[in-house]
């Protein structure tokens, strides 16, 4: 990945994940082999290593998730595509719990949330189009006895 003007990396833009790679892993998983896969650290974000993975024969399905899991050429391998439709303020509590274990601090995620928005706006939320399916949250904390 490279840095923007300001030296800024965009995680949250498709250019950031190598879609080729991981399409050519689920291909392979999809043909029964064992495939080396780079393993990821969120806190250092950045790969530190890799990692042999393998579908058990017996398993009748290989679940891709991500936010550009319908990006081609990973798109066009799934058989069945499924959006989750989250609200935003369940994306950033997410977020929030997430960069948590990262060591960020509130004011920091909630300031990056503003970057991460409009890149879902972008680039994930046009992903509905191409969706099987579409599933509105719906997780109500609230229980009524």
């Amino acid at each position: 990945m490279k840095a923007d003007a300001k030296g800024v990396y965009d995680f949250d833009a498709p250019e950031s994940v190598n879609i080729e790679e991981c399409a050519k892993a689920v291909q392979s998983l999809s043909e029964g082999k064992k495939t080396t896969i780079p393993f990821y650290d969120m806190k250092l974000s950045e790969r530190t290593g890799t990692q042999d993975i393998q579908v058990n024969p017996h398993h009748r399905f290989i679940v891709v998730e991500g936010l550009f899991s319908f990006y081609e050429p990973l798109g066009s391998l799934a058989s069945f595509k499924v959006f989750l439709d989250t609200p935003r303020e369940i994306r950033v509590a997410r977020r929030m719990l997430r960069d948590q274990s990262k060591g960020r601090s509130d004011i920091e995620t909630l300031a990056w949330s503003i970057v991460v928005e409009k890149n879902h706006a972008k680039y994930v939320e046009p992903m509905k189009q191409a969706a099987d399916i579409i599933i509105p949250f719906s997780y109500n904390p609230v229980s009524f006895s």
